[in-house]
């Protein structure tokens, strides 16, 4: 594993795991969404933050890893 791999996958499980942890002190639903006037439009559970976590990784992944 090249080092560049390496950071980001300790940044992928570190985030993970600081969310986790995080969890146990959120309230059961969490806004997601505000309209123009600042109110909420969308909640969620607080374990969809978990299912978020790799999105911004895969990302890059995605641009990083081009096959040429």
């Amino acid at each position: 594993m090249s080092k560049k791999n390496l950071i980001t996958s300790v940044l992928l499980i570190g985030t993970f795991i600081v969310l986790l942890v995080a969890t146990f002190f959120l309230s059961e639903k969490i806004p997601f969404h505000f309209d123009a006037n600042g109110e909420a439009g969308w909640y969620a559970s607080k374990y969809f933050i978990l299912l978020l976590t790799p999105v911004p990784y895969l990302i890059y992944h995605q641009f990083t890893h081009k096959k040429k």
